[in-house]
């Protein structure tokens, strides 16, 4: 591997090989032509056949994709729901996943999420002494106050996007203290992942742009930030998102979503192995 390569981890099953290749190919149609993009996907029993189909879309660009075996008697027990399945906790232990490998750095995403802005741009953030870097959740859940943790900000981030140092992760054994966290803290668990990802790493990460992780509540304008700087970034990531985040329960394969980026999601996924069927 080339210092220069960009490594990105995903994670999916089966039933989600439409979205990860959507957001796959919106990456690799924002980067440019001489960049190495190395995909790691968290292989949650995906069948040889989409991954085949993966394995030729990807083979196209100036990419790599590989997959990820995993032990989910790990994860077995985690609190989970219809918007949240178990594969949300695979990100916690990343560092672990690549631990045979020299990479230093890498960049998760989830799989409801597509790239319109290179994503080169957040691979060369100077992350200084955090751990990852990431954007401010858009729900403002309060939940480090809720959770008692007690914290220098109650700043609580995204965790569907994050630039991760994985030499200080490993170190720190980060993954397994939030493991430990989430499996004792179950049953105060609102978000899951993300709560006990805040808990062990509140104080420790960077807060970027939000327009590299637009979240549903931006783009529709269902949340005002409570700050105003915070608003004109809202507004500058309305304006031009570079990472568009679908999150919330309605999303864009749904046909009850009316979010303003719909179309260019069904376009994108045009454009793969999986597209929409006509209705």
């Amino acid at each position: 591997m080339n210092d220069s390569d960009i490594t990105i981890v995903l994670a999916a099953n089966d039933g989600f090989v439409p979205h990860l290749a959507t957001l796959i190919l919106s990456i690799l149609k924002t980067k440019k032509d001489e960049t190495k993009i190395n995909f790691y996907v968290i292989d949650d029993d995906i069948s040889l056949l989409s991954k085949d189909a993966l394995n030729r879309m990807v083979n196209e660009y100036n990419a790599s994709i590989s997959y990820l075996q995993i032990d989910t008697l790990k994860f077995e027990g985690m609190v989970e729901s219809d918007r949240i399945p178990k594969t949300a906790y695979f990100r916690i232990a990343i560092p672990n996943y690549l631990k045979h490998t020299d990479i230093k750095r890498a960049i998760y995403l989830d799989c409801d999420i597509i790239a319109k802005e290179d994503i080169e741009t957040i691979w060369n953030l100077d992350l200084g002494d955090k751990l990852l870097a990431a954007v401010e959740d858009a729900g403002f859940h309060q939940r480090l106050d809720a959770m008692e943790i007690e914290a220098d900000s109650d700043i609580y981030f995204n965790s569907g996007m994050m630039v991760i140092d994985i030499e200080k992760w490993r170190a720190e054994r980060i993954s397994e203290q939030v493991l430990k966290f989430a499996t004792e803290n179950s049953d105060e668990l609102k978000f899951h992942d993300q709560d006990a990802l805040n808990a062990i790493l509140h104080d420790r990460w960077l807060m970027i742009h939000p327009r590299w992780n637009a979240q549903a509540y931006i783009i529709t304008k269902e949340k005002k930030h409570p700050t105003k700087i915070g608003n004109l970034e809202y507004t500058e990531a309305c304006n031009e998102p570079a990472l568009i985040h679908f999150s919330g329960h309605v999303k864009p394969w749904h046909s009850e979503s009316n979010h303003p980026f719909r179309d260019d999601y069904l376009t994108i996924r045009a454009g793969t192995p999986f597209p929409m069927e006509e209705a």
